[in-house]
């Protein structure tokens, strides 16, 4: 009894795998034939453009044939074709029988039974839609970097489904990707979560690409006692204060890397006639990833009336 429960799971899988063997074997059939079974694949034919199948379609059928025993080690499942012919099918659910007669066999083949021996499928009044593709992100940049923008490439498609599934849909999605750990840009092949009973009409390309962007995580710096320049000058001018205090925002590894230098502060004179005047904010020329945050205190000008060339 011992021996019969030693390594029970290995041979109940024997035995079903002897079932298997058993049933799909060839077994004798009427003299000089031999019955034996296929799975044969369903090709479905002629569906109404304007029809689309919201139910999912049988994929094969299982048919018991007699096979004269001469020519058994010739046929092979590839020998075998059903066809469902869906010609003036309507909206709803319909029962396609599969006859012997919907089946393509070798000569000298006789088909005894098909299993099953129908298929039912749904179909629904087909529409069009153009839909945005949306990225779907998992996980976090390196430590001290941000995501700063996600491209879809193509980043919208036209699809061919139910009407009513549409209706109910505003975007497409594509299947997780993962960022973590990120520290620069890269590309990556997005594959699209497509809802049952959607295919796409056009672009219908190779891949679909997300170009993903991750920057340095931003950061706030000052800077103080910034020298204040001034240009086009026409005439003897005055300014307090000479320098001015800058609080900005940029990546970090930009931000901590710059210098009162890499800043240039100016007034522009040019339209500036005798009198006095007040700014706020003189003109700075600054990295295009930098934003500024505050810029104090405000500068006092006066112009004289006396000219420096005279």
């Amino acid at each position: 009894m011992e021996r019969l429960t030693n390594n029970w799971p290995q041979k109940l899988l024997a035995l079903v795998l002897a079932l298997i063997v058993w049933a799909l074997a060839p077994t004798p059939g009427r003299e000089g034939q031999t019955e034996i079974q296929f799975f044969v694949p369903l090709t479905y034919t002629n569906a109404p453009k304007d029809l689309i199948m919201t139910s999912q379609p049988l994929q094969a059928v299982s048919i018991l044939v007699e096979v004269p025993a001469r020519d058994l080690a010739s046929i092979y499942p590839s020998h075998f074709q059903a066809v469902v012919d869906m010609e003036h099918t309507t909206e709803g659910t319909h029962r396609f029988k599969i006859s012997r007669s919907d089946i393509k066999t070798p000569k000298n083949v006789r088909i005894l039974t098909i299993n099953p021996d129908a298929v039912d499928i749904k179909f629904e009044k087909a529409a069009e839609r153009e839909l945005v593709i949306h990225p779907v992100l998992i996980g976090a940049p390196a430590p001290g970097h941000v995501l700063q923008k996600v491209t879809m490439y193509p980043d919208r498609v036209r699809v061919l489904g139910s009407a009513e599934i549409l209706d109910k849909l505003d975007q497409l999605e594509t299947k997780a990707l993962s960022i973590e750990g990120l520290n620069a840009e890269i590309e990556m092949f997005a594959s699209i979560d497509w809802p049952e009973g959607i295919k796409v009409i056009e672009p219908a390309p190779d891949n679909y690409t997300a170009r993903i962007q991750i920057g340095s995580e931003p950061t706030i710096r000052l800077f103080e006692n910034i020298p204040l320049g001034l240009v086009n000058q026409v005439y003897v001018t005055q300014i307090n204060p000479k320098s001015f205090s800058l609080a900005i925002r940029g990546p970090r590894t930009l931000v901590e890397s710059m210098t009162i230098e890499d800043i240039q502060a100016f007034i522009d004179l040019k339209a500036y006639k005798p009198g006095k005047y007040k700014v706020q904010q003189p003109t700075l020329r600054l990295r295009p990833e930098i934003q500024i945050q505050k810029v104090w205190p405000p500068i006092d000008i006066w112009v004289l009336n006396q000219k420096i060339y005279e």
